[in-house]
């Protein structure tokens, strides 16, 4: 039996009632529509990220006094307009990636759509299933609920709703020590408490919730208050220290699936990126990197590997790219994606292969490398054309004092992957991340992909360069101010200096990245105890 304050679906109410329900319904969805595209508004553009601290609100007004039944349906259609509007892009990815039609790739993203919006449907059941059990309990059970369904479901791209707020740099301080997902949770609980103040919940649930709204609006003052102290602690800090000057090279190369041809007036032994880097080198740079972009055949061709050998010799500067790398194993031969350094001789002194690989892009994930689901998944996408293989170690790279960590592309969407690679030894570190974005056309991916790259640099306290093909390039400080930035869609080379310190680096979430989705999955089993606990009581109540 539903608790009393729970609202069943249309269909369940006798006839004469069904007209009311359903009007109520088109509202509730109005307002959990209206909340799914504020959400994506700070991932479209930055400047409003205001919009993503109060998104939330109408959907919170819509599963009022709703049923689990009814708050999965709701906040399935908001996650749906929100991840739909966040990522149209997906489509000519697809489109792109693997050949397919204009109307196919739309219907598979949209698809996907429908799957990503379960992370809100399931966060919104579980919410409510919370609040009806427990008479109450908004303020912890809504942020702890869609904080562990993000941090649970599988997500092709792992995004956080903190992505938006890269302009807020208050805000963004404390992730620090909880990761991007803490400042989701804060933004959680900031709709939360204008929903209870709004609607007048606190003041007839009486004194205890106000009291737990009052340490509420505390511990938002205090994330916020950390992070003003915090930043300007920084941004003293790093005036005392030394400056690298780094190069970074854009190319805007386009898009192809077939092995490229050099451009115009350069071979394979001397690219377009060699002579933007010659450019870099003779305003200052100590050390030039180059995207993830094109086939560059250094791995392949010793005519390649002797020529960047002798220009980077030339002027004694260390330079990082990427390119495919080939290897044998077990009578097979596998391919990297692989990021090399040559050191100032000319010499390939260390190199990083991808862990992280890209599902359906970069591998076939199980159960579609499977037999029978193989020749499905070739049908619809076409004949799977560069399976990779993954690396198994992370890198540091050693460049005059610095210990450059690269990653490339995918890879910087994982926040947990990239705080163990800095681990407890975080000293001396920079994060650089290299990527080719024109798969997803000239959309606001790139920028999202960006922003990404700057709370993995926050997260850490680390410098952080993220290089893209086709742009926005940048470079932060490890508190998120930007360094230096390149137009997106063009052609750029970008010289930045970056502050630099040996034995700065490193971070409570760079040691403990689960901490804080540990805390939060420990906070949310309670509230489901004491849940089970008050329903098993009501129920031996309503028996007797």
């Amino acid at each position: 039996m539903p608790p009393s304050n729970s609202r069943p679906l249309a269909a369940d109410l006798p006839a004469d009632d069904r007209s009311l329900a359903r009007s109520s319904l088109a509202v509730r969805l109005l307002l959990a529509g209206l909340a799914g595209l504020m959400l994506c508004v700070p991932w479209l553009h930055n400047d409003l990220y205001w919009v993503g601290w109060v998104a939330w609100l109408p959907l919170l007004w819509a599963l009022r006094d709703t049923g689990p039944r009814t708050a999965l349906f709701l906040g399935w259609f908001a996650g749906v307009l929100c991840f739909a509007g966040g990522s149209y892009w997906l489509a000519t990815f697809m489109v792109n990636l693997k050949q397919i039609s204009p109307l196919l790739g739309t219907l598979l993203a949209a698809l996907f759509w429908c799957y990503l919006g379960l992370t809100l449907g399931l966060s919104c059941m579980l919410y409510r299933w919370l609040v009806n059990r427990l008479g109450g309990w908004e303020l912890l059970a809504f942020p702890l609920s869609l904080v562990a369904v993000m941090a649970l479901y599988p997500m092709l791209f792992k995004t956080h709703f903190a992505d938006g707020q890269v302009n807020f740099l208050p805000a963004l301080q404390a992730i620090e020590l909880t990761g991007a997902a803490g400042l989701d949770a804060m933004m959680a609980l900031f709709s939360v408490l204008l929903y209870r103040l709004l609607s007048k919940r606190a003041v007839r649930s009486g004194r205890q919730s106000m009291i737990a709204n009052r340490v509420a609006w505390i511990l938002l003052l205090v994330w916020l208050g950390y992070g003003l102290i915090t930043l300007q602690s920084w941004d003293q800090r790093m005036q005392q220290w030394e400056t690298r000057r780094i190069g970074l090279v854009q190319p805007n190369d386009a898009i192809t699936l077939e092995i490229p041809e050099p451009a115009p007036g350069f071979t394979r032994e001397y690219p377009q990126e060699m002579e933007a880097t010659q450019r870099l080198i003779a305003a200052g740079a100590q050390w030039v990197a180059w995207p993830e972009a094109r086939y560059k055949g250094y791995f392949d061709h010793y005519s390649v590997r002797e020529r960047y050998a002798q220009e980077v010799a030339r002027s004694g500067v260390p330079l990082i790219f990427h390119d495919v790398e080939r290897e044998w194993q077990n009578a097979e031969q596998v391919s990297f994606n692989s990021v090399a350094l040559l050191d100032g001789r000319g010499e390939l002194r260390d190199r990083y292969r991808k862990m992280l690989r890209m599902p359906f892009g970069e591998y076939l994930p199980a159960p579609w490398s499977w037999p029978g689901l193989r020749q499905i998944n070739d049908r619809v996408f076409g004949e799977f054309l560069r399976p990779l293989g993954a690396g198994e170690d992370y890198a540091a790279f050693a460049l005059n004092g610095m210990r450059v960590m690269p990653m490339v592309c995918y890879e910087a969407a994982f926040a947990g992957f990239v705080a163990r690679g800095v681990g407890t030894d975080g000293a001396g570190k920079m994060l650089l991340f290299l990527s080719q974005d024109n798969w997803f056309g000239e959309s606001a991916q790139p920028r999202h992909h960006a922003n990404m790259s700057i709370l993995r640099g926050i997260e850490n306290r680390l410098p952080m360069a993220h290089l893209i093909n086709n742009g926005p390039s940048l470079v932060t400080a490890p508190n998120g101010r930007v360094l230096g930035e390149s137009a997106a869609f063009n052609r750029a080379e970008l010289l930045v200096r970056v502050p630099f310190d040996s034995n700065s680096g490193g971070s409570l979430f760079s040691r403990y990245p689960q901490l804080f989705l540990y805390l939060v999955y420990a906070a949310l089993g309670v509230l489901m105890l004491l849940a089970l606990w008050r329903g098993r009581r009501a129920d031996t109540g309503r028996s007797n």
